[in-house]
């Protein structure tokens, strides 16, 4: 099969638009569907920054209705930081978000109708009379945020339509519920935060094996779609005809990571946050396959660069400092 003509840069790899479902995705989906499964009102998701919450979660929205057997509306919205809360910025926040048309400014109970009012025509659409509401970096919502979206679910719940709200966000996220226990805010966290998902990065050479797996795969990552091949059989199309795969490079990336971390002196549990896992990945690829020095395949010394370059040490630094 020869191979298929794309323009330098606009490969997903050189673009990174792309979804990988890494095991950890899988599990996040799997939480997920139990919440929709089983008619819950709400979830945390939490985990350390770019560690790939926001990614898994485009890869849910993408698959869930398929996984679930039907169409399920699912809206995704950012929690601002504002500092001073109000209605009327949360709720046109909301709107933004959903791409409604005619927020109605200034008047915060117009807003929220405007908001039930859309949640409820794309509920009414499914069979299942249900929506899920994804608030990303929920880490800074507060209990008048909650408040508010209690006042939305209640309203759809009088219409029997049933709303999740899974917040996710940073481990702030488990203080925040500490808090409303501790003020006694039953409502709160019986409504949103019952149930809790720990989302982690890449912690051992398995896990790491199974992601770097789908990169080869032609039936997870071809492109061009339905092509045959795959991103690294794209990038270097001599070494993947001589039987040479990512996979087979997990033991000696995983190394170099604990290598670097033990030079800069690293002392945090290892977990490697999926963003900078791919970035490693993407570098690699970028920089010495077809498009860039045309290598045969990647040396230690080539990923240890490609790892060097995509700042996870740097982030790994800072962090400890924070």
């Amino acid at each position: 099969m020869d191979k298929p003509h794309v323009q330098i840069g606009t490969h997903p790899i050189e673009q990174g638009h792309y979804l990988i479902p890494t095991k950890e995705v899988l599990r996040l989906m799997g939480s997920i569907t139990k919440i929709v499964n089983n008619r819950l009102p709400g979830m945390i998701v939490y985990g350390r920054p770019r560690i790939g919450k926001t990614s898994a979660l485009k890869f849910a929205i993408e698959h869930l209705p398929t996984d679930l057997g039907a169409p399920l509306p699912i809206l995704i919205a950012n929690s601002n930081s504002y500092r001073v809360p109000s209605e009327e910025k949360f709720f046109l926040d909301l709107l933004n978000d959903f791409n409604f048309p005619f927020p109605a400014k200034r008047k915060p109970a117009e807003m929220r109708r405007q908001i039930v009012n859309l949640m409820l025509e794309k509920a009414e659409k499914s069979r299942l009379r249900r929506i899920i509401l994804i608030m990303d970096e929920a880490h800074r919502l507060t209990e008048y945020h909650y408040n508010w979206l209690m006042d939305i679910y209640n309203e759809l719940d009088r219409k029997k339509i049933s709303m999740s709200v899974i917040s996710v966000g940073q481990e702030e996220l488990l203080s925040r519920r500490t808090f409303f226990l501790e003020q006694k805010k039953s409502q709160i966290i019986g409504r949103f935060m019952t149930h809790e998902h720990h989302f982690y990065g890449i912690r051992t050479i398995e896990e790491m094996k199974l992601i770097l797996k789908c990169y080869d795969d032609e039936e997870i990552s071809s492109y061009p779609v339905d092509s045959g091949w795959s991103f690294s059989r794209f990038f270097f199309p001599e070494g993947y005809s001589k039987g040479e795969r990512l996979e087979k490079d997990a033991k000696t990336i995983f190394s170099l990571f604990s290598e670097l971390r033990k030079e800069h002196g690293v002392s945090a549990d290892f977990e490697i946050p999926m963003e900078y896992f791919a970035f490693s990945i993407e570098n690699a690829l970028k920089k010495n396959g077809s498009h860039g020095n045309q290598h045969f395949w990647l040396t230690s010394a080539l990923w240890k660069e490609a790892i060097e370059m995509s700042g996870y040490v740097e982030s790994e630094i800072y962090m400890a400092l924070v």
